[in-house]
C-alpha cells in the first residue's frame, strides 16, 4: 500500500526496503514543501493585510476625526485576524503532528515485522555501548580515586619529611 502513495513508482520492481526509504524521503519532501506553503502563506496573508490599508474601511475610520484617544477598529480587527491565523495554524499543526507521528509507528512497526533481527542486533549495539560507557566512567572512577590517595601519601610526606640542612659552605675546609 506504500508503493501505491509514492510518487513514480509505476511498473517499478522495488523491495520492501527500497520502499519504505523512498517512504520516508516523500514524508520528508512532503513536510518540507508544507513548510514552504505555510511560509509563503503567511507572506501573501501580510501583503494582503498591508495592501489594505487603504481599503474603504481604512479609510471610514481615518475620515472620522475623533481625536488622538480614539479607538483605532483596525488595529482591533487586525489583532483578532491575527489570532484566528493562529488558532488555524496550531490546529493545522497538530493534525499534521497526528498524521506524521501515525506514519513514523506504521513505519516503525512495518521495519520491525520486516528486519526483526536487525531490531535485535540494535538492541544488543545499544547494550554493549552502554556497558561500555559504564565500565569506562568505572575506570575513570578508580583513576581518580588512585589520584586522590596519590596526592593525600605526597601530602603526608611532605608532612612528615625531616627538616633539610643548608649544604656545607666552599670556604669551611673538612679535615
Amino acid at each position: 500500500s506504500l508503493k501505491t502513495l509514492i510518487p513514480h513508482t509505476d511498473g517499478e520492481k522495488l523491495s520492501k526496503a527500497a520502499i519504505l526509504q523512498q517512504t520516508a524521503e516523500y514524508i520528508f519532501s512532503l513536510e518540507q514543501e508544507k513548510t514552504r506553503l505555510l511560509q509563503q502563506n503567511t507572506q501573501l496573508k501580510r501583503f494582503i493585510q498591508e495592501f489594505s490599508g487603504s481599503s474603504p474601511k481604512r479609510r471610514r475610520a481615518e475620515d472620522k476625526d475623533e481625536g488622538i484617544g480614539s479607538p483605532d477598529i483596525w488595529e482591533d480587527e487586525k489583532a483578532e485576524d491575527l489570532r484566528r491565523e493562529m488558532i488555524e495554524l496550531r490546529q493545522q499543526l497538530d493534525k499534521e503532528r497526528s498524521v506524521r507521528m501515525m506514519l513514523e509507528e506504521q513505519v516503525r512497526s512495518l521495519e520491525a515485522h520486516m528486519y526483526p533481527e536487525k531490531l535485535k542486533v540494535i538492541a544488543q549495539q545499544v547494550q554493549l555501548q552502554q556497558q561500555q560507557e559504564q565500565v569506562r566512567l568505572l575506570h575513570q572512577e578508580k583513576l581518580e580515586r588512585e589520584q586522590q590517595i596519590r596526592t593525600q601519601v605526597s601530602a603526608r610526606m611532605l608532612l612528615q619529611a625531616p627538616p633539610k640542612l643548608d649544604p656545607p659552605h666552599r670556604d669551611t675546609l673538612v679535615v
